[in-house]
């Protein structure tokens, strides 16, 4: 273990005040590291995808990595349920100059499409009904779907006084339930994975806009969570940064 100094109350203050507020869903001004991992979503969905297709993103944010898939599609359409991320994703297609892609406010639960719209539905780190989605799918189509699992962050959370059960009951939608879910509407497993591999936040800027990005059981408080903070700071300092781990599950199915 590495000592790292406290922090004080104004000090923090002001670290999360510089780090400003996340944009659509881009964590680009994270400095971390992570130990090797199996696979990488948007490489996982290149394989699933064809010149040809129709492909809706559920939950697409700001389209930060849906927009990087639109050259391997013919059509593409986004939807969230916040109206500030498509707002967001719709600036970054401008600013990209994609023409293939649209997006729309929608709730993940009332898809408005028709049945077999798209060949490939995907979904990176939200909330999916799977009825819904087979729904949509033509057959042999493919649902790929990218969740946080529940020991991500594991020691951060408990810097707060957090466990998983502090999300709320139905925060966390294993691939195991979802796999055994789509199962019931005629969909096949075609391939279902995990992982669980050391992760650090390289300095404290990086540590606090995670913080206030990601969606944790309280909005991120500097007064309330400066212990918090400090207990992280303290414990899990080494060389590379403050160390914690990621975890998540990876599902793809067909629908027959």
């Amino acid at each position: 273990m590495t000592e790292f100094p406290r922090v004080t109350l104004e000090q923090l203050k002001q670290i999360s005040d510089s780090v400003g507020e996340l944009v659509g869903w881009d964590f680009s001004r994270i400095r971390r590291q992570r130990a090797p991992v199996p696979w990488d979503y948007a490489d996982v969905v290149r394989q699933y995808i064809a010149p040809a297709d129709s492909v809706l993103d559920l939950g697409t944010g700001g389209a930060e990595i849906f927009l990087t898939l639109a050259p391997s599609f013919r059509k593409g359409i986004g939807t969230d349920i916040n109206p500030e991320m498509i707002e967001q994703a719709l600036r970054n297609k401008q600013a990209l100059g994609i023409t293939n892609v649209d997006f729309r406010v929608m709730d993940n639960s009332h898809l408005e499409f028709a049945e077999a719209e798209f060949e490939v539905v995907l979904n990176r780190h939200s909330d999916i009904l799977a009825s819904e989605v087979a729904r949509v799918l033509r057959p042999h189509g493919y649902f790929i779907t990218q969740q946080v699992a529940c020991r991500n962050t594991m020691n951060i959370l408990a810097a707060f006084g957090w466990t998983p059960a502090s999300f709320g009951e139905g925060w966390y939608q294993s691939a195991g339930e979802l796999a055994a879910a789509f199962k019931q509407y005629g969909c096949r497993v075609v391939a279902q994975a995990e992982y669980d591999v050391r992760y650090w936040f390289s300095d404290i800027e990086s540590l606090v806009f995670w913080l206030k990005a990601v969606p944790l059981p309280e909005p991120f408080d500097v007064m309330k969570h400066w212990e918090g903070v400090n207990r992280i700071l303290q414990e899990h300092s080494t060389p590379q940064g403050f160390e914690t781990n990621e975890h998540r599950e990876l599902l793809i199915v067909e629908k027959k």
